[in-house]
């Protein structure tokens, strides 16, 4: 008796998890279906490249054109017939006119050290039983690919399979030859979300003021003078010091921040904020994550940078304001960090190669570690109360080369 009504309590138990059971096989059945009747699907639709195509940049030396263009992920999935971002995978377009004697050949490997081949790409969407579908996926991929091989006066023109990247993609073209070696670097801008710090005109911020331009000892009296710190939104509240000062190139100025794994940060909207949430409770990275704002003359920052540690807590990043000063007709740049942040980022342009001088000013004002200042958050900070002054360059300097200018002298 008692057994029965042992076996009467737990038969409706073991009913609910047989259906459970079953539901669970039958979705994943369902599941694997739909993937192989996609995988059957194969219909790329390159009709719509002209839009890509029309907005890529050019750059030429005797002898060598160079076009390149970066596509978006909604781009590269109708052209490509597969969603190909979705793989963390982001064709770069190139043209390379040819107009020399001698034979030339590309060096993938300098745009994306992690480029993938073709195959790799097709293979990704392979499905087991479309045996026809997988071959022409092979077959396109491999045809778009572009020829490491560039012949006297020829266009070649194809893609590089490169590592997904939003907002702006760098990309060092190197092709060689015999006795030459060129490079060209393009700061590529991809079609998605919106970023904080695109299309600045200092005459849009500052509308009837004069941009003063600087010589370089008043560059250095200039910036001595300029404001210490950041504020709060209400401007009653000093918070990180503005300690870092860069001038411009005349031409890309992002390339050596972006040439250094740096990126735009995203405006602060819906979806970016639910992204960042997630990578918060995921302990995930955010390449491009928006930043909570300072402000300086009353106005939040004008661009923002940032470079991906491991999760999104460990981010380190810039924020910038353009001030109404050029120097050499190039713009002027100013930004808060304390003494280990700005050495970091002085290291780091050094390394992108693209700083012609430097040197430091006064301005800030000291905080001994005796007696530390607090930001907006509370957090104390100690500076030796100079700022740094970067100078970029057109084209790469080697380091010996990097002129330090006799300013002020950091303890």
């Amino acid at each position: 008796m008692n057994g029965n009504v042992v076996t009467a309590l737990f038969s409706p138990i073991k009913t609910i998890r047989s259906h459970k059971i079953v539901t669970a096989a039958l979705l994943v059945l369902v599941l694997a279906l739909l993937s192989v009747v996609d995988s059957f699907q194969f219909s790329p639709d390159p009709s719509a490249d002209a839009s890509f195509i029309a907005r890529a940049q050019q750059k030429s030396v005797p002898g060598i054109k160079v076009s390149a263009s970066a596509l978006g992920a909604h781009e590269s999935e109708k052209s490509f017939g597969e969603n190909l971002a979705g793989y963390n995978i982001q064709p770069v377009w190139l043209s390379i006119e040819n107009e020399t004697d001698e034979p030339l050949a590309l060096l993938p490997v300098t745009m994306d050290p992690d480029y993938y081949s073709a195959y790799e790409v097709s293979y990704r969407f392979h499905g087991a039983l479309s045996l026809m579908a997988n071959r022409a996926r092979n077959e396109f991929f491999l045809k778009r690919q572009i020829a490491s091989s560039l012949p006297p006066h020829t266009k070649t023109t194809g893609f590089v399979y490169g590592v997904l990247d939003t907002g702006i993609k760098y990309a060092h073209i190197v092709i060689v030859g015999k006795n030459r070696l060129e490079s060209f670097d393009f700061a590529l801008s991809i079609p998605g979300p919106a970023f904080v710090g695109t299309n600045l005109r200092a005459e849009d911020i500052y509308p009837g003021r004069k941009i003063e331009e600087l010589g370089l000892s008043s560059v250095k009296e200039k910036l001595a003078k300029f404001v210490c710190c950041t504020t709060s939104a209400d401007g009653a509240r000093d918070g990180d010091p503005l300690n870092l000062v860069i001038v411009e190139s005349k031409q890309d100025p992002i390339i050596p921040l972006i040439s250094r794994g740096w990126h735009l940060a995203r405006q602060l909207d819906v979806a970016s904020a639910i992204k960042t949430a997630r990578a918060f409770l995921f302990r995930d990275e955010f390449l491009t994550s928006p930043v909570s704002p300072l402000y300086v003359f009353g106005r939040k920052e004008d661009v923002v940078v940032q470079k991906a540690r491991t999760t999104i807590n460990e981010r380190i990043h810039a924020r910038f304001w353009l001030t109404p000063y050029t120097y050499d007709a190039r713009r002027v740049w100013i930004a808060p960090d304390v003494d280990f942040d700005r050495a970091y980022f002085l290291q780091d342009l050094f390394l992108s190669g693209f700083v012609e001088r430097y040197g430091y000013v006064n301005g800030v004002g000291a905080a001994p570690a005796s007696a530390p200042r607090a930001n907006l958050t509370g957090d104390p900070y100690y500076t030796d109360g100079l700022r740094a002054v970067i100078f970029l360059s057109n084209q790469t300097i080697p380091l010996g080369n990097i002129d330090r200018l006799a300013w002020e002298t950091p303890p």
